[in-house]
């Protein structure tokens, strides 16, 4: 007969115990499950939220160093030239900055303004701009828009662009020189505002006042352009998404209006 120490001995796991430990080791692998999908969210959340603020930085980097170019032409003075010269001038020229029907469009000078070492016929197309200006700095000015023009020896050429921006399909789009169909640059946009601060008059070189968004017959006025950028995870929803809308504005100054 075998004893109870023998019996005790030989006796496993009953149906209760294991039913607990099955339960325990399911809690467990449910806690790990929710600390693995929550880790993953705050993850995409976080990601999502460095590319909104990628976005805003090079789009808004980008259109204020364009919108800082407008009216300067290396050491070319437009207004300074004598009356007659000055009439060759394109009228688009007048109107370097206007938001009309959700379009930005910007006419700036290309950072690429260089001298010439020996005479050369040059056009605006072949430098990638909608008109080409070529100076001697002091009196005189010719400006090529399509056809072409001869640059002498130590004149300055200036390849002057029409940029456009705009909010399509949840998209900023750009287009250059009004040719061709508008590219993407980000998507994921939600809004695309742009203001206008204006001097008390065409004299004065600082802003007065709040700014503004119809500028008409006040273009000459125009001293700094504010723009707003909102982003959204889901641009058709906003409020759908896990990362909040997020609103980026920048205010750039066209140096040569201010002081």
């Amino acid at each position: 007969m075998k004893s109870s120490s023998t019996r005790a001995a030989q006796r496993g796991f009953g149906l209760v115990e294991l039913m607990i430990a099955m339960l325990l080791g399911l809690i467990l692998i449910m806690g790990v499950m929710q600390i693995f999908i929550t880790s993953k969210q705050t993850y995409s959340m976080q990601q999502s939220a460095a590319t909104m603020q990628e976005n805003a930085r090079f789009v808004l980097s980008r259109i204020s160093s364009e919108l800082r170019q407008v009216g300067m032409f290396g050491c070319l003075d437009i207004e300074r030239l004598p009356i007659a010269t000055r009439n060759q001038i394109p009228a688009a020229f007048a109107t370097p900055v206007t938001f009309q029907d959700g379009i930005l469009t910007i006419i700036t000078a290309d950072s690429a303004v260089e001298r010439v070492t020996e005479e050369v016929t040059l056009t605006a197309s072949s430098l990638g701009a909608g008109w080409l200006l070529v100076s001697d700095c002091v009196a005189g000015l010719r400006i090529d828009s399509g056809v072409g023009v001869t640059a002498a020896a130590g004149d300055l050429v200036v390849p002057v662009r029409q940029l456009e921006y705009r909010l399509t399909d949840h998209a900023l789009k750009t287009r250059v020189n009004g040719m061709g169909n508008f590219e993407t640059l980000i998507e994921g946009v939600s809004g695309f505002d742009a203001q206008f601060g204006l001097a008390a008059s065409d004299a004065d070189v600082h802003v007065s006042g709040a700014y503004v968004t119809d500028v008409t017959g006040l273009e000459s006025r125009v001293r700094s352009v504010r723009l707003v950028l909102q982003l959204a995870e889901n641009p058709s929803d906003p409020d759908a998404g896990s990362v909040k809308t997020k609103d980026f504005t920048l205010v750039a100054a066209l140096r040569n209006r201010l002081d």
